[in-house]
């Protein structure tokens, strides 16, 4: 695969090329030509039409598939010879030994290779691409969190931060403003009041304007969610002018997603904050939702195959430092089932 197919990788969310390596998978196993199979196709056909990006991931899965029947060190040979990549490393055996199929109730040889392909393609992409994301957020970062970690931090303004798992933000700040960039996660902030420079916090969705107050900012798939618990901010999407804000206010929270700004409805504060109790709160909450949340407080990634399924509803409170107590939730409540490829990679279905 040459340069230019790997930038276009890079371009494409994780998440949309899972979906396209899921759609490899159900396609191979069906058969075409039975009634479910021509259902298939028809909601496939679908799929494709529904976003032109679609139509590229599932061209570059179409690739990558073939380049998966080759050893995972040959691929990152072939990508990645300018990084000196040890072939050997840890994350290459991660990946091996992640394709060895297991499940909660054992050691479990998959019958479905094209669903065993499409789990190791889906980590393969998570290892092989997702290191220079992190390394390049990590550069740009004068804060960041592990998977799993927490960080509070006091500015020279007195202004309190905590950084939730797996975040990253930068501190700009001069006489003119305070700024802030997260750059990918979730922080709360509480910012102090005796400042007269305006307090920004910056994310490529668009911007948070404050003097003093307090407020969550969640950076999740394509979008930023505001939510306010105390004061008033002035929300902005990267092209608006600044007569054009949406004001939040006290029990507010409204969503970013570059060229949109969502109309501010009311939100639960207590599931919202439960993060900084260590807990994780749903309420009748989208499965969808709970597993992206689940995937920023644990190592690796857990992926549901079916877009049905993610419109599941759960609801319980628990531990980040056990998420994995709400699979098992999952899986008891729910018509659901996982296939778990170590701890790195669990598939719902």
């Amino acid at each position: 695969m040459n340069s230019d197919r790997l930038t276009l990788m890079d371009e494409l969310p994780d998440t949309l090329l899972e979906e396209a390596a899921i759609w490899q998978a159900r396609l191979r196993e069906a058969n075409l030509n039975s009634s479910s199979g021509r259902k298939l196709r028809a909601d496939f056909n679908q799929w494709l039409l529904e976003d032109t990006r679609n139509r590229a991931a599932f061209a570059e899965m179409e690739s990558l598939w073939l380049a998966l029947e080759a050893p995972l060190e040959q691929v990152i040979a072939e990508e990645l010879p300018a990084h000196n990549i040890n072939t050997n490393s840890s994350a290459n055996a991660t990946h091996d030994s992640a394709c060895q199929m297991t499940t909660r109730h054992g050691f479990l040889r998959m019958q479905s290779q094209g669903l065993a392909l499409a789990s190791c393609l889906v980590l393969a992409i998570l290892v092989t691409f997702g290191w220079q994301q992190d390394w390049l957020t990590r550069w740009q970062s004068d804060y960041i969190t592990l998977v799993g970690e927490k960080m509070p931090i006091v500015t020279e303004d007195n202004s309190h931060i905590v950084l939730n798992t797996n975040t990253a933000l930068a501190k700009d700040y001069n006489t003119l403003e305070r700024r802030i960039r997260l750059l990918k996660g979730e922080a709360w902030f509480e910012v102090a009041a005796n400042d007269n420079r305006p307090f920004i916090v910056s994310t490529s969705h668009g911007s948070v304007k404050v003097t003093g107050t307090h407020f969550n900012v969640r950076l999740m798939n394509d979008v930023a969610i505001i939510s306010l618990d105390e004061g008033r901010v002035e929300l902005l999407t990267p092209n608006m002018q600044q007569d054009a804000a949406v004001i939040l206010l006290p029990g507010q929270q409204a969503v970013l997603s570059g060229r949109h700004i969502s109309t501010p409805a009311p939100f639960d504060r207590t599931a919202v904050t439960a993060w900084l109790r260590d807990q994780l709160v749903f309420y009748n909450t989208p499965l969808g939702d709970v597993v992206d949340t689940l995937n920023r407080h644990r190592q690796g990634r857990i992926v549901i195959t079916s877009n049905e399924l993610k419109n599941l509803k759960i609801s319980g409170i628990f531990s980040t430092n056990t998420p994995d107590s709400v699979l098992e939730v999952i899986t008891n409540t729910l018509p659901i089932n996982q296939i778990r490829l170590t701890d790195y990679l669990v598939l719902l279905h």
